[in-house]
């Protein structure tokens, strides 16, 4: 089968068997009238998806679109705490549908089973929402409320191997995603809230692979003695020049000692005194304190582990493929910025909680819509630009689906327009995420 027919396979069950499991959760609709649990679930997601601050009016433009007539009175009154657990119901089904390229956006992807990147973004709640989802305060005001999307992104393939959510509270390395065994083959990639070396061991127990940066003030132990692995790596003198590279095989870990590959270098510079700015301003901010010379020093230097040998992967590859975890701060920056996925809007908490679990709905949808489109040919396209004309196709998918007209056609008539019109801006100086992952050398 491919990726089209995949597409509408999958769009189909979000409106139909994944709608009628929703109705069936949460009893949102008893007599059936006007909507159905499809047609409820296309007006409102397919109008979200078309534009995330759709009014009721809007949303009964796009029943009609799907061959349902009602009035914006009719929508208004469908907002209910079921309507509410419906698109809740209708978000967890969709994300357990894969949609995924046939083709890897690298060849350097190729050689894992898959890359995943894991990462969450937090977003604030009503306050009402506190007994469900704890919030975490912080750059969030204090909230009382927060859920955080737990997100799984296969490099590979583009699939969304799991969004999950959480209470925005729980810390990310506390996640019970941690303790999903891998793959044999292949390739975790993650950032320091989700270091811990007893996930590492159980990696390596796989048969699969890390990449991770390290702590910097990680006991190790090289050649058989202990360090910090600042101190240690301050104190060579063959390390002084910015441009020096350790690569080396240490244990990690002051008792459980765990064999890695340590990839070190020091950054230039201005990026180090950066850092160091940054630091002190956010330790003082936190506790008024300068922070220790031991983290100043540390603002000198990447450091990454991984248990992926020389011989499969080389410095400058291991350090593209942890740039390329930035593809899932860009992801979260669409959910954000076109699908508006954080926007708390309506007149009352039961309101704004049924048009955010809708929008969440949509932006799978927008992944899905893109990965088909996008993916194979992410060194042309732009992915945002790509998002941004599924959302003018969300109309066309509402008659397609509800009528007789040809869902296969019209994936194929966007694909052909995204693949057409969506190109990418490119930078010879500057070479992105995508140019590195084909060419790292």
């Amino acid at each position: 089968m491919g990726m089209i027919a995949r597409i509408a396979v999958a769009l189909q069950e979000v409106f139909g068997a994944c709608a009628d499991e929703a109705n069936e959760a949460s009893g949102v609709i008893q007599r059936r009238r006007k909507f159905t649990p499809q047609g409820l679930a296309q007006a409102f997601v397919l109008a979200l998806l078309q534009n995330p601050k759709a009014d009721s009016e809007d949303i009964a433009t796009m029943a009609a679109a799907s061959g349902i007539d009602v009035s914006h009175q009719a929508v208004d009154q469908r907002y209910s705490p079921r309507l509410v657990e419906f698109f809740k119901q209708l978000f967890e089904r969709i994300t357990k549908q894969i949609i995924a390229s046939d083709t890897a956006l690298a060849p350097l992807l190729e050689r894992f089973t898959e890359v995943k990147v894991i990462d969450s973004s937090v977003i604030a709640l009503p306050d009402s929402q506190e007994e469900h989802f704890r919030g975490c305060g912080g750059s969030y005001e204090g909230g009382k409320s927060a859920l955080k999307l737990q997100t799984e992104l296969n490099l590979r393939d583009g699939t969304l191997a799991c969004v999950q959510v959480e209470p925005g509270r729980a810390s990310d390395g506390a996640s019970d995603r941690q303790h999903v065994i891998p793959l044999a083959g292949s390739l975790r990639i993650t950032d320091l809230g989700y270091f811990h070396l007893g996930v590492f061991a159980a990696i390596v127990q796989a048969q699969a692979f890390f990449l991770s940066r390290l702590p910097a003030a990680t006991k190790i132990h090289a050649e058989g003695v202990k360090h910090d692995v600042v101190a240690w790596l301050t104190s060579r003198t063959e390390l002084a020049h910015w441009e020096a590279v350790v690569d080396q095989w240490i244990e990690v870990g002051a008792e459980a000692r765990l064999p890695c590959r340590l990839i070190a270098f020091r950054v230039p510079e201005e990026i180090a005194n950066r850092r160091r700015q940054k630091l002190i301003e956010k330790t003082r901010s936190k506790s008024g304190r300068l922070p220790t010379s031991a983290a100043l020093a540390a603002c000198d230097w990447e450091l990454f582990i991984t248990n992926l040998p020389e011989d499969q992967l080389s410095v400058k590859e291991a350090v593209v493929l942890y740039r390329a975890r930035w593809q899932i701060e860009l992801l979260f920056k669409r959910w954000k910025s076109i699908g508006q996925i954080d926007e708390l809007d309506g007149r009352n908490d039961v309101i704004k909680m049924a048009r955010l679990w809708a929008r969440f709905c949509a932006a799978l949808l927008q992944h899905w819509l893109t990965v088909g489109a996008a993916w194979s040919g992410a060194l042309y396209l732009s992915f945002d630009k790509v998002a941004k004309l599924a959302s003018q196709f969300a109309k066309d998918f509402a008659i397609a689906l509800s009528s007789d007209g040809d869902l296969h056609l019209l994936l194929a008539r966007y694909c052909h327009m995204a693949r057409a019109g969506c190109k990418r801006n490119h930078h010879k100086k500057h070479p992105g995420t995508i140019e590195l992952l084909r060419n790292p050398e």
